[in-house]
């Protein structure tokens, strides 16, 4: 049988009796998609590279404590990417206030539309990334596995051990408050400016 068609559980089970080719298998079929989940995270491609090592050495040293989800070892991978990603944030936040005390630039008018939506994107995806981080670190978990990773409230259930009724109520109290608080920033903003086109993710966001 071919290993690549092999669940991750069977190629795990192999991992750990001493198979490095399993292991690379589960490698190659996740680094994707830890990388660009790494990326939406963190911001910077080198850091992203960072934390994918560092979400498989850690799946290695908790080789015999990790969880699968119907075989699967990617709802792991994504909590444990998430785990490490909001490390790497607080590590980065003495260097960002450094960054923040520095003179400003002089601005120079740009006329380009271009620029100007591509800012507004921008200054939507600061809003919701610290919106996000006044919420606590398991709010945060659940709201980054349900509505960004798009995983069934069971399966988040499943990988953190909490029950379904929990991921459900907190889910649903993070979603009102950050609606609310990117609600308010957006009438700031709209108050300031003739029209604005941004919109919050958290208004489509569906769970299943």
């Amino acid at each position: 049988m071919d290993a690549d068609a092999r669940s991750d559980a069977a190629l795990w089970l192999e991992a750990t009796s001493g198979t490095e080719a399993s292991f690379g298998v589960v490698y190659d079929r996740y680094r994707a998609r830890i990388f660009r989940k790494a990326c939406s995270r963190v911001f910077d491609r080198t850091d992203a590279e960072d934390v994918v090592a560092i979400v498989f050495l850690e799946a290695w040293r908790r080789r015999h404590e990790v969880r699968f989800v119907d075989g699967s070892l990617l709802p792991w991978l994504l909590v444990v990417t998430t785990n490490v990603s909001l490390n790497i944030e607080r590590s980065g936040r003495r260097y960002r206030r450094l960054l923040a005390k520095l003179p400003a630039a002089e601005h120079t008018a740009d006329p380009s539309h271009e620029v100007g939506a591509r800012l507004d994107s921008e200054r939507m995806s600061q809003q919701v990334t610290a919106a996000l981080q006044r919420l606590g670190a398991n709010d945060r978990r659940i709201v980054d596995l349900c509505l960004v990773d798009q995983l069934p409230m069971a399966d988040v259930a499943n990988v953190l051990d909490i029950p379904v009724g929990t991921v459900k109520s907190r889910l649903a109290r993070a979603r009102t408050r950050l609606q609310k608080e990117l609600g308010s920033l957006r009438d700031l903003d709209e108050a300031s400016r003739p029209t604005s086109g941004a919109q919050s993710p958290l208004d489509t966001g569906a769970t299943r």
